[in-house]
């Protein structure tokens, strides 16, 4: 690492570190105030790092490295799962600032947007909604109105939550093709992509969920999820502290579990979906070892006897 880049990350490493070293003496009202600044800084931090990333791939580093791509170059480099690798490129690709061949900078691709960024008005999730909604944008809107729809996202950004963009962003693209995009010719429903899922095992066993449905059927999940996603009960006077994350992956947990006991549910060999469960029967009685899953994962002994009395 050169001078010209060791210095100011180490000073803004050590200023990192200082601030950590007063959060105890803080009163509330200071911790506040800090959430807020550090949070500025973070997204200033963000958009130094796209421009890096827009620089690399102008660069051609990643094929000079033997990588192929950006892509992978940050994937490997920086230990990133191959989602957030794509997502730092094509956010870069948006807001990072471009160079002509002979040299002359450019402003980004979606000037207002890198703006309020840089200056950390926005955050990682506005810049998604962005970035999304005007690639998204039909190809005949023209430059000019093209232009007015980033500028006007970026400006609802600095108020509102990705979630609230969004919905902006949706009448957005409401209005600018209200008919909705013709396909060429109409594909039979068992062609027609709905959705994509990806299924992946993450190192701690657990597995990872990535993917998108299309907005019919988005609209028919989501709700269903939101449905079960609800606060429970308390029990023996304890709230349900689940946040909303932990309440809607119990849901689809939940809707799994109501798929699978019906009766019309598909079957493989005639026999319904089933899991099974490997272990040393010593092991199971103790409840001393782990087991072992289709797929894999291990799971401990005790969990493996409860699963005998929770299956249907």
């Amino acid at each position: 690492m050169t001078a010209a880049v060791r210095e100011p990350v180490q000073e803004m490493s050590s200023c990192l570190d200082s601030l950590r070293a007063t959060l105890c003496g803080l009163d509330d009202k200071g911790i506040a105030q800090m959430l807020r600044e550090i949070e500025v800084v973070s997204r200033k931090t963000q958009s130094v790092l796209l421009d890096a990333v827009a620089e690399a791939d102008a660069r051609g580093i990643a094929a000079r490295e033997g990588f192929g791509t950006t892509q992978r170059l940050l994937a490997a480099m920086l230990r990133l799962s191959a989602a957030e690798a794509r997502t730092r490129v094509e956010h870069a690709a948006a807001v990072g600032t471009r160079h002509t061949i002979t040299g002359e900078t450019l402003a980004p691709r979606l000037p207002a947007t890198a703006a309020a960024l840089a200056a950390g008005e926005i955050g990682a999730g506005q810049l998604r909604v962005i970035t999304e909604t005007m690639g998204a944008t039909p190809a005949s809107v023209p430059e000019p109105v093209r232009e007015r729809v980033e500028a006007d996202l970026a400006g609802y950004a600095r108020d509102f939550d990705p979630r609230r963009l969004r919905t902006i962003a949706h009448r957005v693209l409401a209005h600018l093709d209200p008919d909705g995009s013709k396909p060429a010719d109409d594909p039979a429903p068992a062609t027609r992509t709905r959705g994509e899922l990806w299924l992946r095992d993450r190192r701690d066993g657990r597995l990872g969920l990535e993917g998108w449905l299309d907005p019919v059927h988005g609209t028919l999940v989501r709700s269903l999820i939101e449905q079960l996603a609800v606060l429970g009960p308390a029990t023996d006077g304890v709230p349900d502290t689940r946040t909303v994350p932990q309440r809607q992956a119990d849901a689809l947990i939940e809707l799994c579990e109501r798929a699978r006991a019906a009766d019309d549910l598909p079957t493989t060999g005639g026999e319904p979906p089933h899991v099974t469960v490997t272990m040393h029967w010593d092991a199971l009685r103790a409840q001393l070892g782990a087991a072992a899953m289709d797929y894999g994962q291990r799971i401990s002994a005790a969990d493996a006897r409860r699963w005998p009395a929770t299956a249907s």
